[in-house]
């Protein structure tokens, strides 16, 4: 079960900005929800390691590098 921790601290930070980026058309907007969420949910103590929260915060910059080099908050109206 521990393994389960750190999968999800990989994936679901990065997730949870591109979702937030497509959503708001705003990757600032979006890394500061993402951020807002996690710093809630660790303040209610549902981490249990200190690196699953540094793994969180390298995975939410991973997602704002994933908007960067794809341009996902830049989309046509058609």
């Amino acid at each position: 079960m521990e393994l389960y921790w750190y999968m999800m601290a990989m994936v679901v930070p990065a997730i949870t900005v591109v979702f937030f980026t497509r959503i708001t058309r705003n990757k600032y907007v979006a890394v500061i929800l993402t951020f807002i969420i996690f710093g809630i949910s660790i303040y209610r103590g549902f981490y249990h390691s200190e690196w699953v929260i540094f793994i969180d915060a390298l995975s939410l910059v991973i997602g704002y590098m994933i908007v960067e080099v794809y341009n996902l908050e830049d989309v046509d109206d058609e």
